[in-house]
């Protein structure tokens, strides 16, 4: 039994969304809360297997209740969230700080029906309550015209890239992992995260204000450059032209996914080859495995994220079960064996 704390500050959405919720037997109603210090509170006390979150409420607010239950309470978190452009750089921001995953709340008269909310709220719930809670560390950004931390040499040949795919779990695994490298990173970044249209450029716009790199939603033909974080718009597949310019497709879903990881790597391994770095961190299914073994069968170097670390072990598991993976570590770990790898050192 899924044991569920609901978590709003109007009554009457606690009750559609605990009707929801009980309407499945596998799953009950723990408790609810209208404030973020009773989410806290109740979160502490009855240690519900999943809490379902607003991050528009009074008091210390969601952002805040989910900080201090991922910190004194780790539990699996599903974000009730507005479709405002603030709701959603909010609902990127919640995700990086350890929330699973999110869904809008009904509102009459817009398009998602409350059958509709019901199936998605009880599919989400169920994936969060098999997801292990990874508490994220605070961002770390280099100081604002410091060194960088490692003086790289350069690598040989030009036009490197550093390929990232993530899904659950990714945000904080990616924003990890980016700041545990210099801004003189000798590669371009190209990063695919599954989340909607709407929510990449909360994503970019996010990891530009926490890493060392600026980060922008890729364009089509836009360069690969050094130090640069282009991230997959949502709903586009995201490869590269033969002078290594990113193309963005709209072809069918992959693995159930447009982006798909497997797609960007696929492409990488065609037009990069051996200049390329696969790196596949969090998430459920398998996309991206078999892209990370053609990657490695290319001549690129490749790493998957360690189960230990992972939200959900599902897709880095996958490539590793493929011998798709160089070497297997958390985001940090993986941070510092790219650091090795271009400055020369073959660990």
């Amino acid at each position: 039994m899924i044991r569920v704390l609901v978590v709003d500050d109007s009554p009457s959405v606690c009750r559609l969304l605990a009707a929801f919720l009980r309407s499945d037997p596998g799953v009950t109603v723990a408790g609810t809360a209208h404030t973020g210090e009773a989410a806290v509170e109740q979160t502490r006390t009855l240690r519900p297997d999943v809490v379902t979150l607003d991050l528009e409420m009074p008091g210390i607010g969601g952002m805040a209740a989910l900080d201090a239950i991922m910190a004194t309470t780790p539990t699996p978190v599903v974000l009730l969230t507005g479709v405002s452009a603030n709701a959603k750089a909010k609902t990127v921001e919640a995700l990086a700080c350890g929330a699973v995953d999110f869904l809008p709340k009904y509102t009459p008269g817009r398009a998602t029906e409350p059958a509709e909310l019901r199936a998605a709220l009880l599919a989400k719930v169920r994936t969060a309550a098999g997801v292990k809670v990874i508490r994220s560390l605070p961002p770390r950004r280099l100081p604002d015209g410091g060194p960088s931390p490692l003086r790289l040499r350069p690598p040989p040949g030009t036009g490197r890239v550093l390929a990232i795919g993530a899904s659950t779990g990714g945000p904080a695994a990616i924003r990890e992992l980016l700041c545990g490298l210099p801004s003189d990173f000798p590669a371009g970044i190209v990063i695919v995260q599954h989340l909607p249209a709407a929510f990449t450029r909360p994503l970019a716009e996010q990891l530009s204000r926490t890493t060392p790199f600026p980060a922008r939603e890729a364009a089509g033909g836009d360069l690969v450059e050094p130090g640069v974080a282009l991230v997959a718009p949502g709903g586009r597949h995201l490869g590269f032209a033969a002078d290594g310019r990113v193309e963005l497709g709209d072809g069918a879903k992959v693995s159930g996914h447009r982006p798909s990881v497997d797609v960007a790597f696929r492409s990488a391994a065609k037009v990069y080859g051996a200049r390329t770095v696969g790196v596949l961190l969090t998430g459920m299914g398998e996309d991206g495995a078999r892209g990370l073994s053609e990657l490695r069968a290319a001549g690129g170097r490749t790493f998957a994220q360690s189960a230990a670390t992972c939200a959900v072990y599902g897709m880095p598991m996958r490539a590793v079960e493929l011998g798709a993976a160089g070497a297997v570590d958390s985001p940090a770990g993986i941070a510092a064996r790219l650091l090795s790898c271009f400055a020369g050192d073959v660990r």
